[in-house]
């Protein structure tokens, strides 16, 4: 997995190396090309003939969807495939820990990028969503990016400000943002800034499915306010920075880590035990001790007689019936093909936490591992945090079904929602390549290669001239044609036939033959595909 950070100015590609740490290169890109404006140029230097690969990409989050679009066309143009597009602020809250499962976080995010600064306040909620609030751009000059923050400060009133990009590797700049104000008890992060982003990038893969959403978190059941969170979780320290204040290198110049200082840490506790009374006789319930004075920010707003007295104490006569897990039907089921895994989704009804899902085999005469048919629970904790239910069923026609299991007594529809999941057709991937005799004359070949054995239809090679490559047959000139035949697993066919000689841009593509000699009354379904599009260009 590639992870690709896409600045102004700056473009950098990061990969975990054998050990787990990621190893990054940095190129600065020229005058007159922009990563986010221009990215398949600056792609072209950063790559540098890596093609093929999974990346994750960042963009800066003041970019806007038609950069995303952008990005996410150059990159497939230039041969990787894209695993996701996310918000760099969202990247930066990864390297720095920020995203944790069952807390409430609002972190402020500055991200210096050329001579820019984007402020990016993000809110974190148990459900692993990060939401993008606000973004603004501001100068990075110090009579400017100083008082934005200060005013984001003031603001959000974050639980923290992670620092990110090359202008904070300077401890000046740092201690700027530490010394403001608005900052004293908030924990300032910075920690290898100038990698930030492609750090976390290389860190999603570790989160599922990971939501980003745009605008503040709901309030609900499922999203209650910060303030009800019986246990805040404190600021994580990185294992690489077991002493906060313990100085880094990083990038050519010191950075620090700066103390947790979370406002989100809980108040002392006392850990000496109650004293003990005489049983069986009962004690009378002692005056409550005062509470430890709170900050404004973090005292509960308790009515009087919540404070003096305990909560009371349901009778012992009270109903405590068992709950009647009732089945109903899921919304939205769906499965993605992930070669012999399905990703299975759905809609979980509110009061739903357990769902039932059963599957079976419909191909009786596939051969592989594993059981032909399958009977499990899921945990919604788990869906959400894996970002689905993944299922080992092989690469047959499944049946699907999925039930939600509700603790509700008033539910009259019962029942299990189903679908019936395709067999995956054959992948049969072919390369084209040319090059040229001591003659002067210049030969094409094409290799094709199946991932599983499969009969192999009938082909015609085209040639198509121009800027864009021909789309079907009546685009091009047919250059050979490949007769039907058994195509092994893992075994390559090459075919060879001499290319005549153009001028511009030329193509060759692959597609199904017509005819009644094409075999096409046969029931099979081949998936026929280049193992990268920008390869169809032979000249």
């Amino acid at each position: 997995m590639l992870g690709i950070a896409m600045g102004h100015r700056h473009a950098r590609l990061g990969r975990s190396a054998p050990d787990g740490r990621p190893s990054v290169t940095t190129t600065d890109l020229p005058e007159d090309t922009d990563g986010v404006t221009d990215p398949a140029t600056a792609l072209a230097l950063v790559l540098d003939g890596i093609t093929g690969e999974e990346a994750v990409l960042g963009l800066p989050a003041s970019a806007g969807r038609e950069a995303e679009a952008r990005l996410r066309r150059a990159a497939e143009d230039a041969g990787l495939r894209v695993h996701r597009i996310v918000p760099e602020p969202v990247a930066v809250a990864l390297h720095y820990g920020a995203i944790d499962e069952g807390v409430h976080r609002t972190v402020l995010v500055a991200d210096q990028a050329g001579a820019t600064v984007d402020l990016t306040v993000l809110a974190i909620t148990p459900d692993l969503t990060v939401r993008v609030v606000t973004t603004r751009t501001e100068e990075s000059a110090d009579d400017h990016a100083r008082t934005a923050t200060a005013r984001e400060l003031s603001e959000a009133a974050p639980d923290a400000v992670l620092l990110s990009g090359d202008l904070y590797t300077t401890p000046v700049h740092r201690e700027g943002i530490e010394n403001l104000p608005e900052a004293q008890g908030v924990t300032v992060r910075c920690t290898d800034p100038e990698l930030a982003v492609v750090h976390g990038l290389l860190l999603l893969e570790d989160f599922g499915l990971l939501r980003v959403a745009t605008g503040p978190a709901p309030t609900g059941a499922h999203f209650p306010p910060p303030s009800e969170d019986p246990e805040p979780q404190p600021w994580p320290t990185s294992l690489d920075d077991p002493e906060p204040r313990s100085a880094l290198k990083g990038g050519g110049a010191e950075t620090y880590a700066a103390p947790p200082r979370g406002r989100g840490e809980p108040p002392p506790t006392r850990s000496e035990p109650p004293t003990a009374t005489t049983p069986p006789t009962p004690a009378p319930a002692p005056a409550p001790e005062p509470a430890p004075e709170l900050a404004p920010e973090l005292a509960p707003e308790l009515a009087p007689e919540q404070v003096a007295e305990p909560a009371p104490t349901p009778p012992s006569s009270a109903p405590h019936a068992p709950h009647t897990l009732r089945s109903v039907p899921v919304t939205q089921l769906q499965a993605i093909r992930r070669d012999d895994h399905l990703l299975v989704l759905w809609a979980w009804p509110d009061s739903a936490l357990t769902a039932r899902v059963r599957w079976r085999r419909e191909d009786a005469t596939a051969t592989g591992d594993g059981p032909r048919d399958g009977d499990l629970r899921c945990q919604r904790r788990v869906y959400e945090h894996d970002g689905g239910l993944d299922l080992p069923v092989g690469r047959g026609a499944i049946t699907l079904t999925v039930e939600a299991l509700v603790p509700d007594p008033a539910v009259d529809t019962e029942g299990a929602a189903s679908l019936r999941i395709p067999a995956e057709p054959p992948i049969v991937e072919y390369e084209p390549s040319v090059r040229r005799r001591l003659t002067g004359a210049r030969v094409a070949t094409v290799t094709f290669t199946a991932r599983t054995g499969c009969d192999l239809p009938a082909l015609r090679i085209v040639h198509g001239l121009g800027r864009y490559r021909p789309t079907s047959t009546a685009e091009g000139t047919v250059l050979h044609e490949v007769p039907a035949q058994r195509l092994p697993a893992g075994a390559p066919l090459t075919v060879e036939f001499p290319l005549p000689g153009t001028k511009g841009p030329s193509w060759l593509v692959c597609f199904p033959a017509d005819g009644p000699d094409s075999d096409q009354d046969r029931d099979i379904d081949i998936d026929i595909r280049p193992t990268a599009l920008h390869r169809l260009r032979v000249t």
